[in-house]
């Protein structure tokens, strides 16, 4: 038989890639952060050196207006004085604050404070002097002019000793004050030169990494690509192959040279099957159940013998007997040997022998044609079994007992739904419906090995007629297709980064939409905005945007997960009007329409988002030139005959969804092919031929249809046909619930554990705003000597799943061992409890990040009272 052989190739390559994208990622991310760290210094270090040179500013107007009061008497200099006086006072105060991480600069920006406050002491000393100078004139002017003269002596002698005061000290406190300075400076400037060059060190590598690792991800990805195709070819050599052998079998079949007889204790022949009515000379039709008994096919001489063979056998109670050679009649009268085997079958209401017999005289002929069959038999390693009507086992070959680790003798007579599917018993009534219907069907099915691994079966099941036409039993041929639904599933999430890659530009330009109000609205904030509400607001409803965003782009990459599921294709189609609205150029004029109302589907969202992208993505590629793409669902009857045009429909409630353009349009030699793997028209790199063929699987996935109308030069329409759901599609409204009383804390304490600095502090602020008690880290094994210590005390913990270190899974086990009604709730924004398996089933809550106050509030809350 023909065997497969097995490659490690493509899912080697595409690992490879993988590791080669993170590796350069997470190189790319560190010299990313080391830069923004650069830049941060720097932007430190510019702060210190403008607050230094602001001080001595100040400081200088401060001296100047001191001096031109000295000099003039005239107080309008005291303002500068002033003025600089105040400003240097604060901006030493921020200088100091700057500087408190650094303790030589720091050292120096104290000395300049003192210095400043030295020459402050000064100036109002003089300052001082000259107003009592000032005054005592003032108060010599009442008297009479006699007087004069001793005052003006008295107003130069306070003069002189301000002069003198400013020339002993205010000259010291300026050369101290310039000395710090100077050396502030020096050290900023170095610091500056350093983060400069650490800045552009960092870029370059940052951009040599960025062009390795791309150009080694596109030459692994092209490497994964070229296996694939070559995989594919494989297969499809290995089907042809095995549809070869179904073939020969089926003929082998069909020419079984064994003559089979079965009666009733009274001899009458119940049936007869070609081979023995070949051997007897006779008509099956003419013979079984006409009143024909064994006995006449027997020369008279054996007929007593016969009969009491037959009775003693019946007797015996023995199930099987060997006939040894034995002289039969054909319907000539010509005599012949046999040789055969009786085997007694007992059922509930009735029992009966059958007899198998092969005409010894073609002995060789009949040896050759067993060798033969045996031959194509060992070959057949998929499982083939015949079941009657009623799904009991009749028949059951080599191929299941290795697939399915039962012998035949466990198997034969058990349903077989209870004995393989037991899950999927109402699959099975379904799909035996559709067998009877129409003869034959195909679908898969799941199951759980005897070591617990799941397997995928593809069954096949046909009916088996009789002479006149009527089903007599089915012919089940069933084969392992987990290998061949897990490379589906590849292509599929090829597929879905291929669309990611297209989606990229809209999703770069909402972004900026949304950062853009935040950005502005901060700095508005900061120098001080008269509606500070209303640019609040801005900044939440922006981030909300965003965060929704992100949620949507890591639902449609990471779609592993199938949660098919009761939902409305209305809201579907909105979102992603949203994003195509922006993905596809201006010269395209989309037009979606919905109607008010409309029958829900069960299915995936990720999965149909998917399919429609890829449309609207192929409409885009075949109208280079624009054209109108028209997007349009309604809700839609499939009758009988409808239903009977297709292998995947029933009759019923459906849902049309149309995706049509004006472009090009495709050759009619073309069209039968668009749903073919790897089959595209495009040049290259521009597609791999993956993504119509993975649109037909998740279409077909959900019991529904897609078709293809194109004609060349007025467009393309595709149509899909998706089963109504039974269940009512739950109406969630897209801002969420109405806003309740947020709820109150009693004292409770939460361990709040996360790497992010700032997301502590908002979660303790936001906590402890709501009277709960609140204790923080950042790394996990201070939160685990945390709660060992403190386990009785603490209500909540409140964990990141991806820390620094210790990982959340580790960190979340070990609390799980100190404490095992500990009450976890998991928060992260990449992984998710759909997507990590068992991993998170223990968890009592999960936080998705970016989160709100209100969802922290209330999840605390509902988490502290469940089990309560």
């Amino acid at each position: 038989m023909f065997r497969p052989e097995r490659t490690y190739v493509l899912p080697a390559a595409i690992i490879a890639a993988f590791l080669a994208v993170a590796v350069f990622a997470i190189i790319t991310y560190v010299n990313t952060v080391s830069i923004r760290n650069s830049e941060e210094a720097a932007t430190q270090a510019y702060a210190v050196r403008e607050t230094t040179y602001q001080i001595l500013s100040a400081m200088k107007d401060a001296e100047i207006g001191q001096r031109g009061f000295l000099l003039t008497n005239d107080r309008d200099f005291l303002g500068p004085y002033e003025d600089g006086v105040r400003r240097a006072a604060e901006q030493v105060d921020q200088l100091i604050r700057l500087t408190s991480d650094n303790e030589y600069i720091h050292h120096h920006a104290v000395t300049l404070g003192q210095a400043f406050e030295t020459q402050q002491t000064h100036l109002a000393q003089t300052i001082l002097l000259r107003n009592q100078a000032r005054q005592e004139r003032s108060d010599n002017e009442q008297h009479n002019d006699s007087r004069a003269q001793p005052d003006g002596k008295l107003d130069a002698r306070l003069h002189d000793a301000a002069i003198e005061l400013v020339k002993s000290s205010g000259q010291a406190s300026m050369k101290q004050a310039r000395y710090a300075v100077d050396k502030i400076l020096e050290i900023e400037e170095g610091k500056l030169a350093e983060s400069e060059e650490s800045t552009r060190e960092r870029t370059a590598i940052s951009r040599t990494t960025i062009t390795v690792g791309n150009l080694l991800a596109i030459g692994l990805i092209s490497f994964a690509g070229f296996a694939a195709v070559v995989d594919r070819k494989k297969r499809d050599h290995a089907e042809r192959e095995l549809r070869h052998q179904q073939n020969e079998l089926q003929a082998v079949i069909e020419s079984a040279f064994e003559g089979i007889l079965t009666f009733g204790d009274d001899l009458t022949i119940r049936y007869m099957n070609p081979a023995a009515a070949g051997i007897l000379r006779v008509d099956p039709e003419h013979v079984v159940n006409r009143k024909h008994r064994l006995l006449e096919f027997v020369p008279n001489e054996f007929q007593q013998i016969t009969h009491q063979s037959v009775n003693d056998f019946n007797a015996s109670g023995r199930m099987g007997q060997p006939l040894g050679r034995l002289t039969m009649l054909r319907s000539s009268g010509e005599e012949f040997l046999c040789e055969g085997t009786a085997i007694r079958t007992i059922t509930n209401d009735d029992h009966f022998t059958t007899v198998k017999f092969r005409d010894v005289s073609e002995t060789q002929l009949l040896k050759a044609r067993e060798q033969e069959y045996a031959l194509i038999l060992g070959q057949v390693h998929e499982a083939i079994v015949v079941c009657g009507l009623d799904d009991r086992i009749e028949s059951w070959n080599g191929g299941a007992e290795k697939l399915f680790e039962i012998s035949a003798v466990a198997a034969i007579g058990k349903n077989i739904v209870s004995l393989l599917f037991p899950d999927h018993a109402a699959q099975w009534i379904a799909d035996t419906d559709i067998l009877l219907n129409r003869g034959s069907h195909a679908a898969e099915i799941s199951r759980v090995d005897s070591i617990g691994q799941e397997k995928v079966i593809e069954k096949r099941r046909s009916l088996i007629f009789d002479d006149h036409g009527e089903p007599t039993a089915q012919l089940v041929f069933m084969i392992d297709a987990t290998e061949r639904v897990r490379e589906e599933a590849k292509a599929r999430r090829s597929q879905r980064l291929e669309s990611i890659g297209t989606l990229a530009g809209g999703v770069a330009h909402d972004l900026n939409n949304v950062l853009t109000p935040i950005v502005m609205s901060a700095k508005l904030l900061r120098r001080g905005s008269k509606s500070p509400e209303r640019l609040i607001d801005n900044i939440i409803i922006s981030a909300d945007r965003g965060a929704r965003m992100i949620q949507k782009l890591l639902a449609f990459a990471g779609g592993d997960q199938t949660d098919r599921r009761c939902v409305d294709v209305r809201g579907i189609l909105t979102e992603l009007e949203e994003i195509l609205t922006h993905t596809l150029p201006p010269t395209i004029d989309m037009q979606v329409r919905v109607p008010p109302t409309l029958q829900s589907i069960d299915t995936d969202n990720t999965e149909i988002s998917q399919v429609i992208m890829n449309l609207a993505i192929n409409a885009r590629d075949a109208m280079p030139a624009g054209g109108q793409l028209a997007i349009e669902v309604q809700d839609f009857h499939v009758d009988e005959l409808r239903a009977s045009r297709s292998d995947n429909l029933r009759a019923g409630p459906h849902i049309l969804l149309t995706i049509s353009d004006n472009g090009e349009g495709t050759p009619k030699e073309i069209i039968d092919r668009v749903f073919d793997p790897f089959f595209t028209t495009k040049s290259q790199g521009k597609g791999t031929g993956l993504g119509l063929a993975t649109s037909m699987g998740i279409i077909r996935s959900c019991r529904g249809d897609i078709s293809v109308y194109s004609e060349l030069g007025t467009g393309t329409k595709f149509s899909i046909l998706l089963p109504a759901s039974s269940a009512e599609a739950s109406a969630t409204a897209a801002d969420g619930p109405a806003e309740q009383g947020i709820p109150n804390g009693h004292g409770e304490t939460i361990l709040v554990v996360d790497d992010e600095a700032m997301i502590l502090e908002m979660a303790q602020e936001t906590l402890e705003s709501r009277c709960y008690r609140v204790i923080t880290t950042r790394y996990g094994a201070e939160a685990i000597e945390i709660f060992q210590h403190r386990s009785n005390d603490i209500g909540v913990v409140i964990l990141d799943m991806m820390m620094p270190g210790m990982d959340g899974f580790q960190i979340k086990e070990t609390l799980r061992a100190c404490d095992a009604n500990a009450k976890i709730i998991a928060s992260s924004g990449l992984r998710r409890p759909s997507s990590e398996g068992n991993r998170m089933r223990d968890i009592d809550g999960f936080l998705p990040k970016p989160y709100t106050d209100e969802q922290l509030l209330r999840l605390v809350r509902d988490v502290l009272d469940k089990n309560a």
